[in-house]
């Protein structure tokens, strides 16, 4: 439940962000739903790779964590933003028979990172509120 909780946080993050951005676009969506749904995909790879990769990533980079205070954190989530648009580029052609196209293309490394500090705001958000422990 967590995962789904976290993808359905990354998907209204991302769409803030494709909203409010510049140099993060969604390939050609027409509808509605088409561009839900293509978030909804985009915001479970991200929530796959955050779960995959980040620990590692977080491992590796230990001292650069130290050394800057926490800081290279920023650094290390733009890069997990470009890497989710990097697999998801390669998703567009998958949901093309099926009418939905799939991805997120992200311009540059200071997009990745700019987004990646509102989308991890927004998650946050999202996630508090739809996984509620009482």
């Amino acid at each position: 439940m967590e995962l789904l909780a976290r993808a359905v946080g990354n998907a209204v993050g991302l769409w803030l962000a494709v909203t409010l951005m510049k140099g993060m676009n969604v390939p050609g969506a027409p509808t509605l739903l088409l561009t839900i749904v293509n978030l909804l995909v985009v915001g479970l790879v991200l929530a796959l790779v955050n779960s995959l990769i980040k620990p590692v990533a977080h491992v590796v980079a230990f001292p650069l964590y130290v050394l800057t205070f926490g800081l290279f954190a920023l650094v290390v989530n733009g890069a997990l933003l470009l890497l989710t648009s990097a697999i998801t580029d390669r998703l567009v052609g998958v949901g093309a028979n099926a009418g939905v196209a799939l991805g997120l293309h992200v311009d540059s490394f200071g997009t990745a990172v700019l987004g990646s500090i509102l989308v991890s705001i927004v998650s946050a958000l999202v996630v508090g509120v739809i996984d509620r422990e009482d």
